[in-house]
């Protein structure tokens, strides 16, 4: 069960868009970091909202997370393979001599957008995550609601999960928004999120830098710039 003193996710306040798309990310929720609602939870959930500023229909084709070296990732449809391929990327991290570290997380997703733009690479341990309640905003009453859930139940965990996940292929209608999440594998130093989308005949894609991030899964010491040929999918 995740600790009912956990604090809720930050507010992030990133964004990015261009005609007709616009997508926010209001919070990344990580491994017994803020808003966490399972225990030990080998996953990044990347919380957005989706809007369509345009008239006609839009499509969400994919969505990608780029790691530090442009690798890019898409998102888990089941949390069991995902804990799975989380634990293997890990394997394979350490295995190359990178310091990954499941529980160092950025300032920025303890104390939301009020860091940003402070010292990159500051990092603090999901450990003292919980007490910083003071400084955040909250999201939506039912993302930052803490679940006590036991872990023998997979039933309520798969339930929760699925509740929070956005579905691929997107489709909004003309000035429709969707919040939902995306899981990602636990993702050290992600770079950018990728969203490809298509009006008619018409197919394009935006990118939200992630710099604000650095630091996340990776120990202080460690300054990931390029990752050994064998990470790279």
């Amino acid at each position: 069960m995740s600790p009912k003193e956990t604090a809720s996710a930050p507010e992030l306040n990133l964004g990015t868009g261009r005609a007709p798309v616009d997508v926010s990310l209001h919070a990344v929720i990580v491994y017994e970091g803020p808003g966490s609602w399972k225990r030990n939870a080998l996953w990044d959930e990347y919380v957005v909202e989706i809007r369509n500023q345009g008239e006609r229909a839009l499509t969400i084709t994919a969505v990608e997370l780029a790691d530090f070296a442009d690798a890019a990732r898409d998102p888990g449809e089941d949390p069991w393979k995902l804990e799975e391929e989380s634990q293997t990327l890990e394997e394979r991290y350490l295995r190359e001599g990178m310091a990954f570290a499941r529980s160092e997380i950025p300032d920025v997703l303890v104390f939301g957008s009020s860091a940003i733009g402070g010292a990159a690479g500051t990092a603090f341990s999901a450990a003292s995550a919980s007490v910083a309640t003071a400084s955040v905003v909250g999201l939506p009453l039912y993302y930052i609601t803490v679940f006590g859930l036991d872990r023998r139940n997979k039933a309520a965990v798969g339930r929760e999960f699925r509740r929070r996940r956005l579905i691929l292929p997107l489709t909004l209608l003309g000035g429709e928004d969707q919040f939902g999440s995306f899981f990602f594998p636990m993702t050290p130093n992600p770079r950018t999120l990728r969203v490809h989308w298509s009006v008619a005949k018409v197919q394009d894609e935006l990118e939200l830098s992630l710099e604000a991030l650095h630091g996340l899964h990776a120990a202080p010491s460690v300054k990931a710039t390029a990752a050994p040929s064998s990470l790279t999918p």
